[in-house]
């Protein structure tokens, strides 16, 4: 069964959460004696403050994308190489073969700086086995098996760097899922704790009530802020 796509519960960035979160863990510590009468020790809070500060600790989406951008940097060089390296064996080729010749069109390079990179890795062992064939007619205007053999390696690197970027992309992908799996959790735990904190003080202290209100806002903080009412 395919998995579905993790949602966030929370609207306030990751960084709002860990301060958010250890701001409460501290009321709750400050409250301690309070919440272990319903059971939520002080080893259950100290655990969602560990909770708070190993997500702190994790990956960001902004350090996984620059990974991922740095793969695509690397095969798009290794890509335009590869192009250079298939020009310059076909500026050989058409001192032997006229464009317009069936054996020219035969290394199908006439759309090499729009192919994709799947048909350019076609492209370049098309190159290499046609020109191979073809050796003997085209070594007379400096062809050599070395042009052959630098298409062939890059083409090899380029192939490895393909599978980077999509590893790149997956690690991606898995890291956020992960990120905003781990942040719901805390949010969760949060949102349990603080409804707790609230009950306790609901009808003693309004000022310990509002610590344990959490905003599931863009900022974190009331959407419409409370304007005093003017003094007649």
């Amino acid at each position: 069964m395919e998995k579905n796509e993790v949602i966030r519960l929370y609207n306030f960035s990751d960084g709002t959460l860990v301060t958010k979160g250890l701001e409460k863990v501290a009321f709750m510590q400050r409250d301690a004696a309070k919440f272990d009468d319903y059971g939520i020790t002080t080893a259950k809070v100290e655990a969602l403050k560990d909770s708070i500060n190993t997500f702190a600790d994790t990956i960001t989406d902004i350090e996984a994308l620059g990974d991922q951008m740095q793969s695509t940097l690397l095969k798009d060089a290794k890509a335009e190489a590869l192009r250079e390296a298939i020009r310059d064996a076909m500026s050989r080729v058409v001192l032997t073969f006229d464009v317009t010749s069936a054996t020219y069109r035969k290394f199908g390079t006439d759309t090499l700086s729009h192919q994709l990179d799947s048909e350019l890795l076609i492209t370049a062992k098309r190159v290499v086995r046609v020109a191979t064939e073809l050796m003997p007619s085209l070594t007379q205007n400096g062809l050599t098996t070395m042009h052959l053999d630098t298409i062939t390696t890059l083409n090899n690197k380029f192939s490895d760097l393909i599978v980077d970027q999509k590893v790149a992309i997956g690690d991606r992908d898995i890291q956020q899922e992960d990120r905003v799996e781990a942040g719901n959790d805390i949010y969760n735990v949060l949102v349990k704790y603080t409804k707790l904190g609230q009950s306790i003080w609901v009808n003693s202290d309004v000022a310990k009530f509002n610590d344990y209100i959490i905003y599931n806002t863009i900022s974190g903080e009331p959407e419409d802020p409370i304007t005093p009412t003017p003094t007649p």
